[in-house]
């Protein structure tokens, strides 16, 4: 669900300038060798008392010839910084300044912005140079000529101009590809948005009547043999594909096409006219996934936005998100977390999925701050708390193992090395 403010280019570099304004004083402590003591690392499993050290911004567990500073964690809870793998208000420079310091308080400091086009992915690069900021994954979304998230876009453009046309958004805000031939055609106009991934919408794919239906128009996306021509020339360069997905037949048109991320899991809401077995992936779909290493980003928590009041629509998403999820799991599909909540970060996904009870607090932690991280940003060391890995981590007030609210209480942050002080 792709949640992006569209505002003129105008209004968008205006609005930047004000929420920078006005946002929050984010400072960052000096730097040089830190020893960081008194505290637990997480080791992916459990905890250990001990020091770190700090050179460059990278971790080193043995005793430089000179230390600068000191720093005492207070006897807590260090885990690698959290990572959100699905969102996009960080997807243009308003966002940018809107959200940043909400990432950093909540010791988010990866990020996935999962609808990008060149424009919006330049503006947010200049915005967030220099800063303190999470470290954005960048993408270009691609999508069928009447497919999401053309409606939502003509929506925000419309409200000026009620005449705007399907032609400012087409190859603007996200590449259009029809057909299998579009995709060598319009490469260019992906590689221009410089993308770290290449965002694919499937949605109800297996479904043609969609494509006739004028209360579908805008929220369809690409025909299910598009999608195995775009993995083969994302992977010419070096590119991973994440898909957007909304029914089972969606997700197993995406793994069947060797894409490396599943961006939605299946039934978040049911759609017109389907029903809970529109949204239940079959066994086989699950055991290929897990065969080809598919990760998976539930962004279950937004059933609850979706839903609203609707408590009865709601217990019959949760009931097939349970059941996906428990045999995800019981296959060994790896999972992340991604919370696709525009005023939010994966910290709302955290608390949805313990909630639900079927991950314990270790494994939620796991997926939060090493899996993700790992995922987001997999030629770097990061997600770890060891020799060589990146000094971004987050000192919790609780044992988030013992305490469900401990990653709500943050004592202190650091990123690559430098302590934010946060005002």
């Amino acid at each position: 669900m792709d949640t992006r403010i569209r505002l003129s280019r105008r209004l968008r570099a205006l609005g930047a300038l004000v929420a920078f304004a006005i946002a929050p004083a984010v400072v960052a402590a000096p730097g040089g060798t830190v020893e960081f003591h008194n505290a637990y690392w997480f080791d992916g499993d459990g905890f250990t008392s001990g020091s770190r050290y700090v050179i460059d911004g990278v971790i080193t567990e043995a005793l430089p010839a000179r230390i600068d500073r000191r720093e005492d964690l207070g006897g807590r809870w260090v885990v690698p910084a959290f990572a959100e793998a699905h969102n996009h208000n960080l997807q243009n420079a308003w966002g940018a300044g809107r959200w940043r310091d909400m990432y950093l308080r909540d010791g988010v400091f990866h990020a996935a912005m999962l609808c990008g086009d060149a424009e919006g992915n330049q503006a947010v690069r200049e915005a967030l140079a220099g800063r303190d900021a999470p470290r954005v994954v960048f993408t270009s979304c691609v999508s069928s000529s009447d497919g999401h998230p053309l409606r939502m876009a003509l929506r925000e453009y419309r409200q000026a101009d009620p005449d705007t046309g399907p032609e400012v958004v087409h190859d603007r805000h996200y590449v259009v590809m029809d057909t299998p031939a579009d995709v060598a055609a319009k490469w260019p106009l992906v590689q221009a948005a410089r993308p770290d991934l290449v965002k694919a919408i499937l949605l109800h794919s297996e479904d043609p009547t969609r494509r006739g239906d004028p209360a579908m128009y805008g929220v369809n996306g690409l025909e299910p043999e598009v999608l195995p021509v775009l993995v083969e020339r994302a992977r010419a360069d070096g590119l991973r594909v994440a898909a957007h997905t909304e029914s089972a037949a969606d997700f197993a048109v995406a793994v069947g096409a060797g894409v490396d991320i599943i961006a939605h899991l299946p039934g978040y809401r049911f759609w017109p006219g389907k029903t809970g077995g529109d949204y239940r992936i079959d066994d086989a779909t699950i055991a290929a996934a897990a065969a080809r290493g598919v990760v998976v980003v539930p962004t279950a928590s937004i059933a609850e936005l979706v839903a609203g009041n609707d408590l009865e629509a709601l217990a019959a998403v949760q009931a097939v998100q349970a059941d996906n999820l428990a045999r995800l799991k019981a296959a060994g599909v790896p999972l992340a977390m991604g919370s696709d909540r525009f005023d939010a970060t994966s910290i709302v996904e955290y608390d949805y999925l313990l909630a639900g009870g079927l991950f314990d607090r270790r494994e939620l932690l796991r997926m939060l701050s090493v899996d993700t991280p790992r995922l987001l940003q997999p030629d770097a060391r990061v997600g770890c708390l060891e020799d060589g890995c990146v000094a971004s981590f987050v000192a919790l007030d609780a044992d988030p193992l013992a305490a469900d609210d401990a990653i709500h209480r943050i004592g202190a942050r650091v990123l690559e090395g430098r302590v934010l002080e946060i005002d």
